[in-house]
């Protein structure tokens, strides 16, 4: 009794392109008519590659499975994020020497709801907004402000550095209000907002809406403070007055 041919095994592997496969195939067809046609049965595999081959065209191989799609890649963030930078000094207010808290937020607002602030002076249409709340230095206002355009936000005097890296990765940038005047050593004044848009391990990333800060003499370089690159030693020392984890802070979600 002959052995079955083992054809089976070899036609998920066979390609009309190789001469050899080709010879291969006609040789195991012509044996199986003559001695084992139940494997040429309606419906196989074998039967389809032996009516091509009856017909005179090269048969096809079995078509391929789809490959399965790889999983979703998490969105990357960009460091430092691509906020919109609004300058306090140039209000048509007469608020513009006191409205940094609000052109931070406005801010803020602006790049996680582009569109809803227009044009160059944006932070005084979010300003009118703050003014339904309370004062502009006012955080309770502040925070009910952004909800009232859909942001939900919370004020926090117990932020830190780790605080700004989550935010950051998140992708959600960070008004920070901090001691501004006074040598380092002794810092003071009434309190200036700026926000963090991007952090590194040496520094932050900031947009400052009065302009660029001397951290060390306490004094306002000013110009086009936008991406200013604030050093985290000389940062800390304004913003963690009383120690570490006590930095203030406009947490959003996004």
């Amino acid at each position: 009794m002959s052995r079955p041919i083992p054809a089976g095994d070899y036609v998920e592997y066979f390609d009309p392109d190789l001469s050899h496969h080709r010879a291969w195939l006609l040789a195991v067809l012509e044996q199986l008519v003559a001695h084992e046609p139940q494997a040429l049965e309606e419906g196989g595999k074998l039967r389809r590659l032996w009516t091509a081959q009856q017909a005179g065209v090269a048969p096809s191989p079995p078509p391929a499975l789809p490959l399965p799609a790889p999983p979703p890649k998490p969105p990357s963030r960009a460091n430092p994020l691509a906020v919109p930078w609004f300058a306090q000094l140039d209000s048509a207010t007469d608020e513009d020497r006191r409205m940094c808290f609000s052109s931070s937020c406005a801010m803020l607002l602006a790049f996680l709801k582009p569109g809803v602030l227009s044009g160059p002076n944006g932070d005084d249409q979010y300003l009118a907004r703050v003014h339904q709340f309370g004062d502009t230095t006012d955080p309770a206002a502040q925070i009910q402000a952004l909800a009232s355009y859909g942001i939900t936000a919370r004020f926090s005097n117990q932020a830190s550095f780790s605080t700004l890296e989550d935010q950051i990765a998140a992708g959600i940038p960070v008004p920070c209000g901090y001691l501004h005047r006074g040598p380092i050593s002794r810092p003071g004044g009434g309190g200036h907002w700026l926000i963090v848009v991007g952090i590194t391990p040496s520094h932050l990333i900031v947009h400052d809406p009065f302009g660029e800060a001397d951290l060390v003499n306490g004094t306002t370089i000013g110009g086009i403070a936008r991406f200013c690159r604030y050093s985290r030693r000389n940062f800390a020392r304004r913003w963690m007055v009383e120690g570490e984890g006590t930095g203030w802070a406009v947490l959003a979600q996004g």
